[in-house]
């Protein structure tokens, strides 16, 4: 199928519940519903949004949150999804940056974000609804005013770390949207009665695939509440209780759930697949012994908040064979992937390059940031698509798959979220007490962790402390660096530059 004659997600998932309506499509800790159920309130809130070019979604994990999502691009509109556990300046910066003329959020959470003009507040406590003769009456009404939606149509708008000191949108279309599932509709052995736990928060772009790769299969999304999702072990007996077959985990999160795993000695053999993407893989004899246990097969996606997934290696088989550190695999349908040279011309096997992405995938542009837009997006000569130059380093193998070998910028990944240290620096310069500070990351066994490093303002009396505390006003939690050392000084190489390599090791882990 490919990327111009695909279904548009919200028809994917209309047709898997016309096929199985009386299936199971959500279940959480006290209620679950049917298709003929979600799609009933799917159609009722689309019929009700309709007009809608861009809603924001400000929730906390729940039936009516994924349920939104559907409803957005059913009534022929954009998505914004934003975390609630964002300090208020940032959440306050994306809504009005996104262009977003609805925002939807249950009513406790109204007061927890500004309002700005051109934008109506729609509250969510009553989207989940289950009423047949609503739906055909909806489904009618939806057909009738539904804005008609084209490939090229913005899906949805994340924000991913910027270097201006804010965050960056990047506007992703339905054609890219619709490419990423029906690959992994058609990648997974995911179908009805299959049971994928929805881990990821909205505003990461793997939630859509849990999902809405599910819902395309005819699959269960199972919820999880928070405090669970925050436990290694509650986690790990969640996913057994629960007979979760599919799982999408950050290395990070996969490594903490093994090791869960061997402490108490639970091994959900429910598991057929996990999905980990946003690090590094990496095999040990922990990770292998899991996986001989459970049954499961492992594979490693690849990708970005600017192209979603665009690459993937399956691992199955026996796991004591699997590779120390994985490949990236090749190119999903419709995309292409290639090592490239400074002038975006393929690179021979072996040689390092930076991985240059095209096809399906690639998304209109950075929003509202024309400049950086032209920098990173780029015409691809002798290809009839345009390029993201990634800004990650790799490499071509012999038998066609790609090795990853990291960045290649000041960009850094840290428990799988993509933080530029950039921002940090210039959140922290903006600050009086502070005369200047860069961030290094580091690694200390299975952790990985940011440090600050400062120069205080003539006669302040500013602290670590007292950093971190400022930092978590304006930066989500994830982002706030874990140490914090006072200098006098930065030092500097041969030729004038700030040797951030001689400031890492000054770090001890």
């Amino acid at each position: 199928m490919s990327a111009e004659t695909a279904a548009l997600v919200h028809e994917m998932v209309a047709a898997k519940a016309a096929e199985h309506p009386d299936a199971i499509a959500l279940r959480w800790s006290d209620g679950e519903m049917t298709y003929r159920q979600v799609q009933a309130s799917i159609q009722r809130f689309a019929r009700h949004l309709v007009g809608t070019r861009r809603a924001a979604l400000f929730n906390d994990r729940s039936p009516e949150l994924v349920i939104a999502v559907l409803a957005v691009l059913a009534c022929g509109g954009g998505y914004v999804p934003l975390d609630n556990t964002y300090p208020r300046r940032r959440l306050d910066y994306m809504l009005a940056n996104s262009g977003a003329d609805r925002l939807l959020c249950r009513s406790a959470l109204a007061d927890l974000i500004t309002i700005p003009d051109g934008c109506r507040l729609e509250i969510l406590d009553d989207v989940v609804q289950d009423d047949a003769a609503a739906q055909e009456s909806a489904e009618a009404d939806l057909r009738q005013s539904a804005a008609e939606v084209s490939v090229e149509d913005t899906a949805y708008v994340t924000y991913t770390s910027g270097s201006t000191g804010w965050p960056k949108g990047v506007e992703m279309p339905h054609r890219a949207l619709a490419n990423i599932i029906a690959w992994q509709v058609a990648d997974s052995g995911s179908t009805v009665g299959w049971n994928t736990l929805q881990l990821w928060p909205l505003s990461v772009d793997v939630a859509f695939q849990e999902i809405m790769a599910t819902w395309a299969s005819g699959g269960t999304v199972v919820l999880v509440k928070e405090e669970t999702r925050q436990d290694w072990k509650k986690l790990l007996q969640y996913i057994d209780e629960q007979q979760i077959h599919r799982v999408y985990l950050s290395f990070t999160t996969l490594y903490q759930v093994i090791e869960a795993a061997h402490q108490t000695g639970l091994y959900p053999t429910s598991l057929r697949e996990v999905i980990t993407a946003g690090e590094q893989l990496q095999i040990n004899d922990s990770v292998r012994q899991f996986f001989a246990k459970t049954g499961a097969q492992l594979q490693n996606q690849y990708g970005m908040t600017e192209t979603h997934i665009v690459a993937a290696k399956t691992l199955s088989g026996d796991p004591l064979k699997w590779p120390d550190r994985p490949t990236i695999g090749k190119a999903i349908n419709n995309a292409i992937v290639e090592v490239v040279d400074a002038d975006m011309r393929p690179l021979p096997v072996g040689t390092e390059g930076e991985i240059c992405i095209g096809g399906a995938p690639v998304p209109v542009g950075y929003l509202n940031l024309p400049d950086l837009t032209a920098q990173r997006f780029r015409p691809w000569t002798g290809r009839e698509t345009q390029a993201y130059l990634s800004g990650d380093h790799g490499r071509l193998l012999p038998d066609g798959e790609i090795e990853f070998l990291g960045r290649r910028d000041t960009q850094v990944k840290i428990n799988s979220a993509r933080i530029e240290l950039e921002e940090i620096e210039i959140q922290l310069r903006a600050l009086e007490s502070v005369s200047d500070a860069l961030v290094t990351a580091h690694t200390e066994g299975e952790e990985q962790f940011l440090a600050v490093h400062f120069i205080p303002a003539p006669g302040s009396d500013i602290d670590g402390e007292k950093l971190r505390q400022k930092l978590t006003e304006v930066l989500p939690r994830h982002f706030v660096p874990a140490r914090y050392l006072e200098v006098a000084s930065f030092p500097f190489t041969p030729v004038g530059k700030v040797d951030r390599d001689a400031l890492a090791r000054s770090v001890t882990v």
